[in-house]
């Protein structure tokens, strides 16, 4: 496992998760919505509808931490497995509504999220 890229994928999928979270807070905000604390921005991301669309993302990091405590250790299959659940993820369809969609037009708007997009396709193997 330490030479394949399921490790480092995952902390940057982990930035990439922070980097979407406060940028859509910030859009949220922008509209003139008020958090009032971190547990309500918390209870926002598990529970709003506008936030739904993260969880995909937040449901693949937790798989992907589970599979790297595994015992018998991850193997390679279930390792590469993983990283093509994020390839699709995050090179998927822009159907409006879904993951792909919203996180689209987030890499239109938002530099820091293409900045960590281009970074975050490093570990994807060329199609």
């Amino acid at each position: 496992m330490k030479d394949h890229p399921l490790p480092a994928l995952r902390n940057q999928l982990l930035s990439l998760h922070k980097i979407l979270m406060l940028a859509e807070r910030a859009a949220y905000e922008k509209e003139g919505n008020v958090i009032q604390s971190p547990n309500h921005f918390l209870q926002l991301l598990t529970g709003d509808v506008r936030f739904a669309w993260l969880r995909e993302l937040s449901q693949l990091i937790v798989m992907i931490d589970e599979a790297m405590e595994e015992k018998p250790p991850i193997t390679a299959e279930r390792a590469d497995a993983l990283v093509e659940e994020a390839r699709i993820l995050l090179t998927g369809s822009n159907e409006s509504g879904n993951f792909a969609g919203r996180y689209g037009a987030m890499l239109e708007r938002e530099p820091a999220v293409a900045t960590a997009h281009a970074e975050i396709s490093k570990a994807f193997p060329s199609q």
